[in-house]
């Protein structure tokens, strides 16, 4: 199936670079795989009411093609790790976390069935091809933005929300004509957030078939033919996640506990702590995902759904990390594919061949970690008494 609005980011990336195609290898010497994904396909935040016979699931539900593509996840990372985790979940051995919303826990758990699918003693039921996996919930960790109270989370996010950054506010202005159009047929405001809603709407159409409204098909807007508006309606997709990510306060605040949780796994595994650890799974959002690659240097513009990062350790010849990306296929949603991510240049001119030196590396990317969310919030102290 050809999921062209779906995965228009991910084409779009990988025509930047061939090499980009080229499925990563584990190293013979790592020791520990870390893997950060965004959630899978999700039905919009709010339904356009000639939608069609889709959505069933409700509102920010995982859909159908989430949940495959998740569990192409799942399979991709087998793969990759191999016999560094044994095919059966083990407790010591592999820890997992999700955000509290459904979409990332569905995720994760349909990742984790593609990872660890039931074999000799963790095989329950022959009509299943799945067994549970336990996994925590961390909210300041995979969903900051959800945390309440958070007075900090909440202004940083503020001018953002009301589009008073100097290129939202540029934005709003520049398609006005078809932010007024939006809501005149949809009866939303005239507003980013709403486009994006819309944008949302469209990959479900085109993913299931279904018929587009009257108004974009055939638009009285003057200057628009179908192909024109839709374009335009996409280029709001996840508009105000990518611009959290690329905002250094809300960045900083979505992705510095989980980027903390990476640097202190990384140094307990280094001091022998935590020996039978060997893989790290995380679901979480748009704007917390981007935010913690962009945090550890990564050149990436956006994520699809999906979409992600995985971070190798190796202890030999020295402790190191390489940075990769994983994506979804572009043509076939079940498949997932893990390659070598680009450095911004701060991080390549350490890293030669690509691995990092972990002092290195820790140096670098630790300015932005938060180790005590309640007081990155901003909340008040308690008292001894």
């Amino acid at each position: 199936m050809l999921l062209v609005l779906l995965l228009a980011t991910v084409v779009a990336a990988h025509e930047d670079s061939g090499e980009k195609f080229i499925p990563a290898e584990r190293d013979p010497n790592t020791r520990l795989v870390f893997v950060g994904t965004r959630h899978g396909n999700r039905n919009p935040g709010q339904f356009l009411k000639d939608a069609g016979n889709w959505g069933k699931e409700g509102e920010n539900e995982l859909t159908t093609f989430g949940k495959r593509q998740a569990f192409g996840l799942g399979v991709a990372v087998r793969k990759f790790v191999g016999d560094l985790v044994e095919p059966q979940y083990l407790p010591k051995e592999t820890k997992t976390y999700s955000s509290s919303a459904n979409r990332c826990q569905m995720t994760l758990q349909s990742a984790l069935a593609g990872i660890f699918p039931p074999k000799d003693f963790s095989e329950w039921n022959s009509l299943l091809g799945w067994t549970p996996v336990p996994y925590q919930i961390d909210d300041p960790m995979l969903r900051m933005y959800a945390v309440s109270p958070c007075p900090k989370s909440d202004a940083a996010w503020q001018p953002i929300t009301d589009d008073t950054l100097p290129d939202l506010t540029a934005l709003t202005r520049e398609k006005k004509a078809v932010l007024d159009y939006i809501a005149k047929n949809t009866g939303w405001n005239a507003s980013i957030s709403h486009a994006a809603d819309l944008a949302d709407n469209l990959i479900q159409i085109e993913l299931y078939k279904a018929k587009l409204p009257a108004w974009i098909a055939k638009p009285t807007l003057k200057g628009y033919d179908e192909a024109k508006l839709k374009k335009e309606i996409m280029e709001f997709a996840e508009n105000h996640q990518i611009k959290c990510a690329d905002y250094p306060p809300c960045r900083n605040m979505m992705g510095g506990v989980w980027l903390a949780h990476i640097l202190d796994t990384l140094q307990k595994k280094v001091a022998g702590k935590t020996n039978d650890l060997n893989l790290v799974v995380y679901a979480s959002h748009t704007e917390v995902t981007l935010s913690v690659m962009k945090q550890m240097f990564y050149d990436k513009k956006e994520v699809t759904t999906s979409a992600g990062f995985v971070l190798e350790f190796r202890d030999k010849p020295a402790p190191s990390v390489r940075l990769l990306n994983h994506d979804p296929g572009h043509i076939n949603v079940d498949e997932h594919t893990i390659y070598q991510a680009d450095y911004l240049p701060e991080l390549k001119a350490i890293c030669p061949d690509n691995w990092c030196p972990l002092d290195a590396f820790t140096k670098l990317v630790s300015a932005t970690t938060i180790s005590d969310w309640k007081t990155q919030c901003g909340l008040p102290k308690c008292s001894s008494a």
